[in-house]
């Protein structure tokens, strides 16, 4: 430990090429915080030259374990975790293994993704790391909504606040979590808000699919004057799709069909609502699939919907589902909390709804459906403005000032 300390210590951003990791907080799939956040910030480092690995302990995708991949000059480093393992053992281990890579690469930037879990336990044997903080985890947060047990809750308060505290500097997904680690950190300094942005690749592989979308419709079997709703993501546990399915159950008498792309622990529920308001024949489910996939799926669609409730994990929400919105070029209904109107442009790049609120939810729908023209200037106005304004290639040198400062 003394030893990482000094060679953390002694080494500089400034000096030009520098040896970056990343330690992500879980698997690269199903959830997006890696493939979504970290994957395309870690590849405009490289980009610029920089060494860049991301380590990976994938205790919630065990067929992972071990692998070893590159992406675009970065490379993949999973941990080995046993299938079926679970329980505070396998958390150390994989925390032992992710501070034994650290240690043989010696990087000069190590950031931690998410200050809670399996990175924030191994940074118990790590000199201070750069911390990312993407998620409202603690109090009135994940740590109240997810089933976790009263030590657990416990542990991840505490880890909240201490890895926050414990960091060189913190980025921050939203100006929501720029205030809460301003707050746990009991300082203002060394906070720096880097929203989501689009993988640099996702331009050419959006603009290949478009020039055939008209044949990617006829493949999917998607009629082509049936308007095609989509939804693509995570479904968690108390999840506020049931405002779009209210809104959707008032517009039966236009046609629509809703295309459903979900993997997660509230997929059933979601399943049970659409079946109780007798939605199932306007519904096509399918679960996750690989992102080539999901970009044609996308571009194929003609309106995309993602309604929130006003809560704190809401108002710190930074969503990649947006951004993929945008970047597929897609009229959206979102509703009106936190990054959302900053994405949106307050409201000129998509239709922004009050949260929670399915009525409104409805009108926006309709005013889409009968607006065909109109839907799809919305969408070009999303793409042209998030490319404009969240390319991570023109925002990454902020990302080098903050290590080159605190390093």
């Amino acid at each position: 430990m003394i030893f990482a300390h000094r060679w953390m210590r002694c080494c500089t951003v400034s000096s030009g090429v520098v040896r970056i990791v990343f330690i992500a907080p879980f698997a690269y799939a199903p959830k997006a915080t890696v493939s979504a956040r970290m994957m395309p910030m870690a590849k405009a480092l490289a980009r610029r030259g920089h060494t860049v690995h991301i380590l990976v302990p994938p205790y919630d995708n065990p067929a992972h374990s071990g692998v070893i991949w590159e992406e675009d000059g970065v490379r993949v480093i999973n941990m080995r975790v046993r299938a079926g393992a679970s329980g505070f053992a396998t958390y150390a281990s994989l925390a032992r293994q992710l501070v034994q890579h650290v240690r043989q690469l010696k990087p000069e930037v190590l950031h931690v993704f998410k200050p809670v879990g399996v990175g924030a336990l191994a940074m118990l044997a790590l000199p201070p790391p750069f911390v990312d903080n993407d998620d409202w985890e603690g109090r009135g947060g994940w740590v109240d909504v997810n089933p976790y047990s009263p030590a657990q809750r416990l542990m991840m308060i505490w880890q909240e606040r201490w890895a926050l505290r414990r960091a060189r500097a913190v980025t921050c997904a939203s100006e929501a979590l720029v205030m809460r680690t301003q707050v746990l950190r009991g300082r203002c300094d060394a906070v720096l808000m880097l929203p989501n942005g689009p993988d640099f690749q996702l331009r050419a592989q959006v603009a290949e699919a478009e020039s055939r979308r008209a044949a990617l419709r006829r493949a999917f079997g998607w009629d082509g004057n049936m308007p095609m709703l989509i939804y693509a993501g995570t479904v968690p546990r108390n999840h506020d799709l049931d405002v779009a399915v209210r809104a959707l159950a008032e517009l039966v008498d236009r046609p629509w069909r809703w295309v459903i792309i979900a993997s997660g622990d509230g997929v059933s529920d979601l399943q049970a609502q659409i079946t109780r308001l007798h939605l199932d024949a306007r519904v096509e489910w399918h679960a996750f699939m690989p992102r080539a996939q999901l970009v044609e799926r996308l571009v194929a669609a003609d309106i995309a919907l993602y309604p929130y409730r006003d809560t704190p994990i809401n108002r710190a929400k930074c969503s990649g589902k947006v951004v993929d919105y945008m970047a597929c070029g897609k009229p959206m209904v979102v509703s009106d909390v936190g990054m959302n109107r900053i994405y949106l442009d307050g409201g000129r790049c998509g239709m922004l709804t009050p949260p929670g609120d399915a009525l409104a939810f409805r009108d926006a729908l309709r005013y889409l459906l009968e607006h065909p023209h109109e839907a799809l200037a919305l969408g070009r106005a999303a793409q042209a403005y998030l490319w404009a304004h969240f390319d991570w290639s023109e925002r990454v040198g902020a990302l080098e000032a903050l290590y080159a400062q605190h390093a």
